[in-house]
């Protein structure tokens, strides 16, 4: 099966594992529910940890089980995520709490995580739930050290990567073992997958970041300098206070202090961008991180799983 055709299947898979795990009786959440599943995205961390699955010999089909719990617990995040940043929109919609309110998000996200340890926990694995409740754990910690860095100019790339590290780069790294958990591979492996999980999440987060900057717009569903507008610190800023001079970094500082950006701002911000070469410097980096995932991979015979996964690779190679 072709890559596109297989990936179709697997969101549709997806998809009905998530509606039946997702148990409801108010009517606000089955609403929330079929929001939720209508705008879950592509479904990236369930699609990987099913590839890895069959790239280890994986016959079994709990992989929907764990990819299923994987893409709750990331709803469950972008819900909170969404009411803390006061965000309206998600994925070119209504987000839920500008639909449903604070509270009700709040809530639904705690109920989706509920859903999700529950039917983790009738899987009968110690080890799926040791590293998913991690995970959580990790989610939450990164939130407040999010909350408390963002907008302070004396962020560091070290407490960016943390942050990195709780928000995106963990569920990555427990997707990517729990396919080891699966397929019952020595722990010297699973380890290995971790990590491999882990340089994938945060390459994920980084070139997320870059599209605010480099390529957002109608292909790509988010809005441009979103970030920038809200003061976000984020990665192509980081890279940029890294090497500016003084003065520029003064300058580019100053813009992140006004209590609002305008459209002169994201012309100056872009310009210094411009002329350190943020964007190239970014895409030789995004290009290094493929090459060494697609590397990993390469010590694992050929197969249509793997050349999905090396597809959806080769799209954060730029930006």
């Amino acid at each position: 099966m072709k890559a596109k055709g297989l990936k179709d299947l697997l969101v549709r898979k997806f998809d009905k594992k998530l509606k039946d795990i997702i148990d409801e009786d108010l009517r606000i959440l089955a609403e929330i529910k079929e929001y939720t599943i209508r705008s879950g995205g592509k479904r990236i961390r369930p699609i990987l940890h099913y590839c890895l699955c069959k790239i280890l010999g994986y016959k079994g089909e709990k992989y929907s089980d764990v990819g299923a719990i994987a893409e709750l617990i990331h709803a469950a995040s972008l819900l909170h995520d969404d009411v803390v940043d006061e965000a309206q929109t998600r994925r070119g919609m209504p987000s839920v709490p500008s639909k449903f309110g604070n509270k009700t998000s709040i809530l639904a996200g705690d109920y989706l995580l509920a859903c999700g340890i529950d039917h983790l926990n009738s899987l009968g694995s110690p080890d799926l739930m040791d590293l998913f409740t991690t995970v959580i754990k990790d989610l939450s910690v990164s939130e407040l050290i999010q909350m408390e860095w963002e907008k302070n100019p004396k962020i560091t790339l070290d407490i960016y990567n943390k942050v990195v590290y709780g928000k995106t780069a963990s569920l990555f790294g427990a997707v990517s073992e729990a396919a080891g958990i699966l397929a019952e591979v020595p722990k010297k492996t699973r380890k290995k997958l971790h990590e491999f999980g882990i340089r994938l999440g945060s390459l994920f987060q980084k070139q997320d970041d870059a599209i605010d900057y480099f390529q957002a717009g109608d292909q790509t569903g988010k809005i441009p300098l979103k970030d920038f507008r809200n003061g976000l610190y984020t990665y192509p800023i980081l890279k940029l206070l890294e090497i500016a001079d003084k003065n520029d970094k003064k300058l580019a500082h100053s813009l992140f202090a006004k209590e609002e950006r305008n459209s002169d701002d994201d012309l100056v911000i872009l310009s210094l961008l411009n002329r350190y070469n943020i964007r190239k410097s970014l895409n030789e980096e995004f290009v290094a991180d493929v090459e060494g995932l697609l590397n990993f991979l390469k010590s694992y015979p050929e197969s249509s799983e793997g050349a999905l996964v090396e597809e959806q690779f080769r799209k954060l190679m730029e930006v």
